[in-house]
């Protein structure tokens, strides 16, 4: 018992208690729409009508190969894959190397640049949906897949500039002093001693800009007219308003497909993420 002295238990009061309450209570709000799909999923539709919130009597696995069918799935995760990694490529590149130009290279002309790019992250994206699709029209983009995840691409860069320079400015100049020394160029001393340094801030940028891409739904829709280029998300609502609940289970499979994707990356990238954070990526 003499090896337990001095232990003691923690105690949790009425702050505690509460806290966790309600940060159980968003926990719960947060995971309850990913888990209300495998309610229906499993479900014919006469047991669906029956008794919608009870649990299958058994797996019937058909729904998910019928709502591959009816939706079109395959076209949708390929357009919406396209426009995820087109995001991905016209955001990290430039919001890399502006960054790490702002964070090593500070003046007056670049903090001016950098806060004059940082305005267009404070702008709402339904501010500017006019004027987008009117320009869209006047380069040809109008209802093509470029036309979707170059202006995606436009309002992520001045908020992963900001990371971006904020993780730059966490790395130590002598790195950079070294390299220079041994006669690396400003090319060199960025892509082959400092960007990799930033792989958390990259990575963490790359998860996050590839599920919001994958999850967008009010760009695609105003700037996708066609059928053949809808992406997954705008298949899904189509599917819901031609034929509402009376297909649920189906729609149930669609929605689980379209979402699997990003759960899957961000249970294999979650350590990224946090890794990103605690290394100052997201912190000015």
């Amino acid at each position: 018992m003499s090896a337990f002295k001095g232990f003691s238990r923690p105690r949790y009061g009425v702050a505690e208690v509460a806290s966790s309450t309600i940060l159980i209570m968003f926990g719960l709000i947060i995971v309850f729409p990913l888990v209300l799909p495998f309610l229906f999923v499993f479900k014919t539709q006469l047991e669906y009508a029956y008794t919608p919130w009870s649990f299958p009597k058994s797996l019937i696995w058909k729904n998910f190969k019928e709502a591959w069918e009816a939706v079109q799935i395959g076209q949708g995760l390929k357009n919406t894959l396209g426009v995820s990694l087109g995001a991905i490529v016209c955001t990290l590149p430039p919001a890399a190397l502006a960054g790490y130009v702002f964070a090593r290279y500070r003046s007056k002309v670049t903090e001016f640049c950098f806060y004059a790019i940082l305005i267009g992250y404070f702008v709402p994206i339904q501010m500017v949906l006019i004027p987008l699709f009117k320009f869209n029209i006047a380069v040809g983009l109008t209802d093509t897949l470029p036309g979707l995840f170059l202006p995606m691409a436009a309002f992520n860069i001045p908020f992963w500039t900001l990371i971006y320079r904020s993780f730059f400015q966490s790395l130590p100049k002598d790195l950079a002093d070294a390299a220079r020394i041994d006669g690396a160029g400003h090319g060199k001393v960025f892509s082959q001693v400092m960007l990799p340094l930033a792989t958390p801030a990259t990575m963490l940028a790359f998860i996050l800009v590839f599920i919001a891409a994958w999850s967008d739904y009010f760009l695609s829709l105003i700037m996708l007219n066609s059928q053949a280029l809808f992406t997954m998300q705008l298949r899904v609502s189509q599917f819901l308003n031609a034929y509402g609940t009376d297909r649920m289970p189906r729609y149930a499979a669609a929605a689980i497909i379209s979402s699997a994707p990003t759960v899957i990356l961000y249970i294999i990238g979650h350590r990224w993420i946090i890794q990103g954070t605690l290394m100052g990526a997201i912190k000015e």
